[in-house]
């Protein structure tokens, strides 16, 4: 619940309408008084999110708002810089690398404890690796890093010591949460556990003590919190179905920041009183993804993807039926950059860009001539059909009704495809269920994207082989597309195992070009982070990176870690005038509660 804050006027005016009333009340005078004064209300910063929440369980944890929530209830050993991404102490203090490159023992800092007071040492993240190098549901995000580890030990509370299978590159990206032993050991099924027992326990700066669904996230600071506590009392993420409830929220003071606005609603807020806005770079990227035939380890096929999207030929033309750069203008309005593979520029070192001659580029005609090439002949109705069974090329484009532009970019690819005989039928439903679908393999082309980490690894393993699904349940979600190459898997393997940067930057820029030839996915575009916030009431905001930093959607919590609220003159001076004489004030509000406190009551308990 919003704390409102009284101005000075108001508090001097009332105080004088009802002096008399106190005079009444109190005839012994002030001083006399017992009452006590009125319990402080906790100070929130309120953030508005567009994703509901299916899980608090960090390792099964695949939406933005999840993640985030992990991040900010549990620490991992390594941290990403806030000002240039770069690996940094986290719970781990060092690190030591054995000449063999196969052994990395960690120094566990000292004195950090969880939420419940207990400690947390090294045996928390012995356990941690352990569960997930032993359990599917727990390495289902970070199947690439346990599965090479040959032995996790923690030979005292402050020691971690991790052995490989393998020399790989990725021990200083482990940024996985550390759950406490005394809490998950009980814990009988990783994937069923929602960890929805509140107050939450682990050793982040904020933990979770409520939850409703579709409604709110609210965290509490953690006061003993070994970097620092927050200077706030509370974190509320408050659920709105749509990006202009968000903004009106915002405008009317129930919500501090928003982000994610679209660049009408970006440009609208621009010189509104105590609302600043920030236009950063984004580490994630939109796409469109293919159903290219949905099938378990074993090669089972199953969903219902139409056969077309299969054949390479057919997915090439739809990229060159794919105008990213009106997409940008008309959609975006100009801020956004066209979309070439899965890291987006942010992370310069291992962006990729296509040579001229590689570049698809818009051309009706060059997908029309691969799809008369391929046997793609037209009907009647002008809608191609595939050759052999003579199946229409009807697609379903699937995409996510709480996201308004991607509503706009369907209807501009429905037209371009129609253009090259292609019908496509759009259908909107919310992340869960789209999600759902997806895994199903009940798809044909599905809006898609992803946040992008620092290490390259993660995101490029899900169009690996070794992620399909060992059955049709939908259940295990490490793949995106059911795409498998084994020529891209084999660069995939070289890729963690290279410590010099620059080769492996080759070689991950190798693994984006199959994929941008390939194409199981088009990526449409690296749009920028549009947020606002209310600067009447909050600052210091640290934003990652340094240069055009983002404040939500970031790799760590320093934003929410480092808020403060401001503090007016005004508002000093209005809570000293409280506690002057302070039980009289107390009697006086005590007296006009039919009046006025119980309506500002229920008008709060409505918002929440």
């Amino acid at each position: 619940m919003r704390t409102v804050t009284r101005s000075r006027t108001r508090a001097l005016a009332v105080l004088a309408a009802l002096f008399a009333v106190v005079a009444l009340v109190l005839p012994g005078g002030v001083g006399h008084a017992e009452e006590a004064p009125a319990q402080k209300q906790p100070k929130q910063l309120v953030v508005a999110a567009s994703q509901s929440v299916d899980t608090f369980n960090p390792f099964m944890s695949f939406f933005a708002i999840g993640y985030t929530v992990a991040g900010l209830t549990y620490d991992s050993l390594i941290d990403w810089s806030a000002k240039d991404f770069k690996p940094i102490p986290g719970l781990a203090t060092k690190w030591e690398e054995s000449p063999d490159h196969l052994t990395w023992t960690y120094t566990i800092r000292k004195g950090v404890k969880f939420s419940d007071g207990k400690p947390l040492t090294a045996h928390d993240a012995e356990f941690t690796y352990r569960l997930m190098m032993t359990d599917k549901a727990a390495r289902a995000s970070s199947s690439d890093l346990v599965e090479n580890f040959a032995g996790v030990d923690a030979p005292d509370d402050t020691t971690l010591v991790i052995k490989l299978k393998r020399p790989t590159n990725q021990m200083l990206a482990l940024d996985n949460a550390i759950v406490p032993e005394h809490i998950w050991s009980k814990v009988e099924n990783i994937g069923d556990f929602k960890n929805f027992d509140f107050p939450l326990v682990g050793s982040g700066p904020f933990q979770v003590v409520e939850f409703k669904t579709d409604q709110y996230i609210r965290l509490k600071a953690n006061r003993s919190y070994w970097d620092g506590a927050p200077a706030y009392d509370e974190l509320v993420f408050r659920y709105y179905k749509t990006p202009d409830a968000g903004v009106q929220a915002l405008l009317a003071g129930e919500v501090d920041l928003v982000s994610g606005l679209t660049p009408a609603q970006y440009k609208a807020l621009r010189n509104k009183p105590g609302i600043t806005l920030n236009q950063a770079q984004n580490r994630r990227f939109g796409s469109i993804t293919f159903n290219v035939g949905a099938r378990t380890k074993a090669g089972r096929a199953f969903g219902d993807g139409h056969p077309a999207l299969k054949d390479v030929r057919v997915r090439q033309a739809i990229h060159h039926a794919v105008d990213k750069d009106e997409l940008i203008r008309k959609v975006n309005d100009g801020l956004a950059q066209p979309g070439v593979s899965y890291i987006p520029p942010i992370f310069s070192t291992y962006f990729w860009q296509p040579s001229a001659s590689e570049k698809v580029k818009f051309d009706l005609a060059e997908a029309n001539r691969i799809l008369d090439q391929a046997g793609y002949k037209r009907g009647p109705d002008g809608i191609r059909r595939m050759p052999g069974n003579g199946r229409p090329l009807k697609f379903r484009l699937l995409n996510h009704a709480d996201t308004p532009s991607e509503a706009t970019d369907s209807e501009y690819l429905k037209g371009w495809w129609k253009e090259i005989g292609i019908d496509t039928k759009i259908e909107s439903a919310d992340f869960t269920k789209l999600n759902d679908l997806l895994y199903l393999g009940k798809y044909d082309i599905i809006f898609s994207g992803w946040g992008v980490g620092p290490d390259p690894t993660s995101i490029l393993s899900l169009h690996t082989c070794g992620v399909l699904p060992d059955d049709a349940s939908g259940t295990q979600r490490d793949t995106d597309t059911f795409y498998c190459n084994p020529a891209y898997d084999k660069l995939h393997e070289q890729q963690k195992r290279e410590t010099d940067l620059a080769s492996r930057a080759r070689l991950v820029k190798q693994m984006q070009q199959i994929l941008y030839t390939q194409a199981p996915v088009i990526t449409l575009r690296y749009a920028d982070t549009l947020e606002a916030y209310r600067s009447d009431r909050w600052t210091g905001f640290v934003k990652q990176p340094a240069k055009r930093g983002m404040i939500s959607g970031q790799q760590g919590n320093w934003a929410y870690a480092s808020a403060k609220p401001v503090v007016k003159e005004e508002q000093k001076e209005s809570r000293t005038g409280l506690y002057l004489g302070g039980g009289a004030v107390v009697v006086v509000v005590a007296a006009a509660a039919a009046l006025v406190v119980v309506r500002r009551r229920r008008t709060a308990d409505e918002r929440e």
